[in-house]
């Protein structure tokens, strides 16, 4: 019997990816899957992914696109209100709802909804309407300790007593959960309510995350499956655009020479940020590939930067609104990634053994990078906390820059995120990840499901 598995994303860029990925692998494992988009997140993912529902056909894989109304805030107003756009999420459940419904009509239904832990409403209408449930958790376990332990942090400045957790500086927390806000008991009541989840699944692997997973055996167990992007068939994210151009200027250029800049789709740096780094970028004197996503202002990239700048640099650098990152980092040519640290992020480093050269902005961002500096020693960072009111300036910038591509510890670093790379595929393919998968499927696909 195959199993059906309803797979419903949160609405924002670092959330779909991953969410697709789990939807391949359990497509592989011969799960039927229905992913359901909002209709103007159906237009981002069929432009941006270059339609991965048709490319997963192509692969023998079950999985099609649900698409609901619109009903969510919009992705360009989120971040300015993220409680408005929190409280919106549960629009959805009416729509949801109705989905398997229908499709238990059709004779297709389901046995399982599979959906982001920050959609609240999800495993309790997977229980009235009596489907097995499974929660994405979207970054590393350690951070998933950090979200459910919050009420214990109080007024410390140094935390020792999250469990699974090093010991750490309040300045390194997520913000957003600490104040008391609408914001932050939203988000507590996504903790609360995904412990009735029959599964909470991180895309992470366990020598990353084993103290936070050991931690959270006897609470509410979170079972790695990561790094999710690790697949023999990836579908990776493509939006249709020929980087034949990319390429072939990366196979121009030595081994290990060229660093990859990246800071995510959500948070925006400011343009007297962006100009800084353009500035530092130049004077190190490094090669460099740059996906600059343009503020609400800009309508190019040009006019982010110094007057001149993509003239001026276009033997030393590429810069573009969008670039194929998976791609970019495993080129041989890559040798570092600026990057803000984002989990999606420091699991596409670790995937493709690159290092990291970490600027985090906000979230989860210093918790990760500070692991990547400290914990796991592949990278080095530039921003901190308390960099948070200040304008990085390009001196800085190309300081860093040139001792992290060319300074002493750049093959400690190599050394280090090569171990981690190999440490994660051995466990997508043999290992505790792979092996986490294929149990849950088993149960999707079992006669007496749910």
């Amino acid at each position: 019997m195959a199993g059906h598995a309803v797979v419903v994303p949160y609405p924002a860029r670092g959330h779909v990816n991953p969410m697709m990925q789990l939807a391949t692998k359990l497509a592989s494992h011969g799960i039927s899957v229905t992913f359901v988009l909002t209709e103007s997140w159906h237009k981002i993912m069929t432009k941006a992914m270059d339609n991965d529902f048709s490319h997963a056909q192509k692969l023998g894989l079950d999985i099609r696109a649900a698409i609901i109304p619109d009903c969510v805030v919009g992705e360009s107003e989120r971040w300015g209100n993220m409680t408005n756009f929190f409280l919106s999420l549960s629009n959805m459940e009416t729509h949801v709802s109705e989905l398997i419904t229908n499709l238990k009509s059709s004779g297709t239904a389901p046995s399982c909804i599979v959906a982001d832990t920050f959609l609240r409403w999800a495993v309790p209408l997977a229980k009235r309407h009596n489907l097995l449930s499974i929660a994405l958790w979207p970054m590393s376990v350690t951070t998933f300790s950090i979200f459910y332990h919050i009420d214990l942090v109080g007024l410390q400045v140094c935390i020792d007593c999250i469990p699974g957790v090093p010991s750490i500086q309040r300045a390194e927390l997520p913000h957003e959960i600490l104040s008391a806000s609408p914001l932050s008991n939203e988000i507590a009541k996504c903790l609360m309510d995904v412990r009735e989840a029959n599964w909470v699944v991180g895309n992470s692997f366990y020598d990353l995350d084993c103290s936070a997973v050991e931690a959270m055996i006897n609470r509410t167990p979170v079972q790695c499956v990561g790094p999710l992007l690790i697949m023999p068939s990836q579908a990776h994210c493509h939006d249709g655009k020929d980087d034949s151009q990319c390429s072939q200027w990366l196979d121009s250029k030595p081994a290990r020479s060229v660093i990859y800049v990246s800071f995510g789709s959500f948070i925006q740096v400011s343009r007297a940020q962006v100009r800084e780094i353009a500035m530092g970028l130049m004077q190190s004197r490094c090669y460099f590939v740059w996906a600059l996503r343009p503020d609400k202002e800009a309508s190019h990239v040009s006019e982010m930067l110094p007057t001149g700048f993509l003239e001026t640099s276009k033997e030393q650098g590429l810069v573009s609104s969008w670039f194929n990152q998976v791609d970019i980092l495993k080129h041989p040519s890559v040798g570092g990634f600026f990057s803000h640290c984002g989990w999606n992020a420091v699991m596409e480093s670790i995937s493709a053994g690159v290092p990291i050269l970490g600027f985090p902005l906000a979230l989860d961002q210093f918790v990760n990078c500070k692991r990547v500096v400290e914990e796991w020693k592949f990278g080095m960072r530039v921003r901190s906390r308390e960099d948070e009111n200040r304008v990085i300036a390009a001196q800085e910038i190309s300081k860093r820059v040139v001792v992290f591509m060319e300074g002493e510890e750049n093959v400690r670093f190599r050394g280090a995120v090569e171990r981690l790379k190999e440490l994660a595929r051995e466990e997508v393919i043999n290992g505790g990840s792979a092996t986490n998968l294929k149990l849950i499927s088993d149960r999707l696909k079992a006669p007496q499901c749910p």
